[in-house]
């Protein structure tokens, strides 16, 4: 049997951030508009981006183990191709996150919408849409991280979905929120990026095609450089359109404190990166980054 140790690595904690970035960002916007939240509501959010996160990385684990994807993978090493974890195992962890993500989620929607009959239904579809989205990544018939459509559901759920969304959950909309919003799911699908990038020989071995290994490791590069290029335009909007609306400084300092950061940190580091190894050494400054880019942009949004 599994130990706990070998659990917890399994969830890979690295990526948790992400999650969490999201939805400090939505809230932070909402925060801003109108002027208070509700903290029940946060931290049901929380709990339910960790379920949906966890969810996805087991899942991830079973559907790469059992196609032997993970068997000469570099950087940390998954449950199933290394037996520290049966397959046995890995179906029923996944099963019961399905269940705890679906509870938690539906918690949530009935917390924030009950009463609003057509929120409550919508949200309740994109609950359900998050679960399918976490398990379908690497399993079932036609997982869509192997014909490459893993970069749209980042962009949509670590991006339109979980930062709009998580705005949404106290009331709160603005069309600027877009922007961060783009933002994020950019940085975000930076880190995928890299992890495929830094999988791509074994990857193409295996048959999954990310958007990587369909276009070459050259086209590859230069979409990283470009999602963050555009976050940082994108950032840069955002932050003009505030300065200008109420006078808010304080986020305009912080997109240009964060872009020398980002780029001292991760571009630089990036261009001199040219193996697997090196590569992976760069996934968890870009998830932290990503992570600065969401708490920093709520914090500094609010002050005045």
């Amino acid at each position: 049997m599994a130990k706990l140790n070998h659990w917890v690595a399994a969830a890979r904690l690295r990526t948790l951030p992400l999650a969490f970035a999201v939805i400090a960002l939505g809230t932070g916007l909402a925060y801003k508009v109108n002027d208070g939240v509700h903290w029940a509501v946060f931290a049901l959010a929380v709990f339910t981006a960790f379920a949906y996160q966890v969810l996805s990385n087991y899942a991830n684990d079973l559907g790469d183990g059992v196609r032997g994807t993970d068997d000469h993978r570099t950087g940390e090493k998954r449950a199933i191709a290394s037996g520290l974890i049966t397959v046995a195992e890995m179906r029923g962890a996944v099963r019961l996150w399905t269940v705890l993500a679906l509870l938690s989620g539906g918690s949530l929607v009935f917390l924030a919408f009950w009463g609003q009959h057509t929120l409550f239904v919508l949200f309740s579809a994109l609950n359900i849409a998050a679960v399918v989205a976490a398990t379908s990544y690497t399993m079932g018939p036609k997982p869509y991280a192997y014909w490459g459509g893993g970069d749209f559901f980042v962009f949509l759920f670590f991006g339109l979905v979980g930062v709009m969304g998580s705005a949404a959950l106290y009331g709160a909309t603005h069309w600027s929120f877009l922007l961060p919003a783009l933002v994020a799911g950019a940085y975000s699908a930076a880190v995928l990026t890299l992890n495929n990038l830094r999988d791509l020989d074994t990857d193409a071995k295996a048959g999954k095609r990310t958007l990587v290994v369909r276009f070459g490791r050259k086209w590859g590069r230069g979409y990283f450089k470009a999602l963050l290029m555009v976050g940082n335009v994108l950032s840069l909007v955002f932050a003009l359109y505030w300065a200008l609306l109420d006078g808010n400084q304080a986020l305009l300092v912080f997109h240009i404190v964060f872009g020398i950061l980002l780029s001292r940190v991760v571009f630089k580091p990036f261009t001199k990166a040219q193996d697997s190894i090196a590569l992976d050494a760069l996934l968890k400054p870009m998830a932290m980054m990503t992570l600065l880019f969401c708490v920093g942009t709520a914090v500094a949004l609010n002050l005045q």
